[in-house]
């Protein structure tokens, strides 16, 4: 799918929209005050109050400002007070350099905010079935990387979130100088699965998404780590 074919699955499911508001939310509510870097933000859903949204993506699109490599960001040192990634991270074929990048262009202080898939083993038997993206369990961050300007930017490792910040978070810690883990929290049980995410079919009607959404907040502490769907990560730079 191209930016065209997830604006038009936008518009068509307003279960899908409602479950994005949801967790859209909840990235405006761990952001802090001030200018915020959107990656990713081809089909622009995204506002965060108290600041400027600068949206960026790897290709131009309407609604994005800036078209950029998150791997090597065209701004200057210590602009902005959040970074959000939704469904970002998974594509970039060397993390480790954006993670640098975002060190350079944050204030002190500053966060990143991922939204991005959880694997845990009943969303990871069912990505493997269901969803074109892999699911590469092997993937090892200290393998030698070099950005290849000729790959499929939608190229894809659904696991490399998981594997960064609950597998071994102490590992990425080491590796990538500068930051804390503020939070690192499972999210999606039900709703999202059920809604087919971006493509054509829903098995949740919109009448049933909020209900479904309070649910999950019920009982996410007792199956988030069984079968979450998502992963939400905010990182804090160091203040100095």
């Amino acid at each position: 799918m191209n930016l065209q074919d997830y604006q038009k699955r936008w518009n068509e499911k307003p279960t899908l929209r409602a479950i994005y508001d949801d967790l859209y939310q909840k990235i405006e509510n761990v952001a802090l005050t001030g200018d915020t870097l959107e990656i990713g933000g081809g089909i622009g859903n995204l506002q965060i109050g108290g600041g400027r949204v600068i949206k960026s993506d790897i290709q131009h699109s309407v609604g994005v400002d800036v078209v950029a490599d998150a791997q090597n960001l065209p701004f200057e040192n210590k602009v902005f007070s959040n970074i959000v990634l939704f469904d970002v991270l998974h594509h970039l074929q060397c993390p480790l350099l954006f993670f640098a990048e975002a060190q350079r262009v944050l204030k002190p202080g500053g966060r990143v905010i991922m939204m991005e898939p959880g694997i845990t083993p009943i969303s990871k038997l069912l990505y493997k079935m269901g969803h074109e993206e892999p699911v590469e369990m092997g993937w090892d961050m200290n393998n030698p990387c070099k950005v290849d300007a000729d790959k499929d930017p939608y190229d894809s490792n659904q696991a490399i979130p998981t594997i960064l910040f609950k597998q071994d978070p102490q590992l990425f810690l080491s590796a990538v100088k500068g930051f804390k883990i503020h939070s690192s929290d499972w999210l999606s049980l039900f709703a999202y699965p059920l809604s087919g995410g971006f493509k054509s079919w829903s098995l949740l009607p919109y009448k049933w998404v909020y209900t479904m959404l309070k649910i999950e907040e019920k009982i996410l502490p007792f199956l988030g780590s069984l079968m979450a769907f998502r992963l939400m990560v905010v990182l804090e730079k160091d203040e100095s």
